[in-house]
């Protein structure tokens, strides 16, 4: 383990199987639930990116990253009410107005 690194509160005492969970920050498990279209494409695109970079990334490690990107990019997405602003906001497309 690296200087400032962590280990996650919640890793068992016992040596587990696999690599040890470090993080640099505190963090949280969570489940979510995906739409399996969902699934496909973050599995497609770990596999593109260990196929051009020679490096595996998991399903996580992209969705961290997707978050990452939304914090980053100054869009205010408190201004979304579904998942379609949602996506209009962090695409750039310009939300329907809807007629009163």
């Amino acid at each position: 383990m690296n200087e400032g690194e962590r280990v996650s509160p919640f890793q068992p005492k016992q040596p587990s199987r696999g690599r040890p969970i470090v993080h640099t920050e505190p963090w949280a498990k969570i489940t979510v639930v995906l739409l399996d279209r969902h699934v496909a494409y973050l599995d497609r695109l770990a596999i593109d990116i260990r196929l051009k970079h020679g490096k595996a990334i998991s399903r996580a490690e992209i969705i961290r990253g997707l978050i990452e990107a939304a914090i980053h990019s100054g869009v205010d997405l408190s201004q979304s009410d579904s998942i379609d602003t949602l996506v209009e906001l962090l695409t750039g497309a310009v939300p329907k107005r809807k007629n009163r």
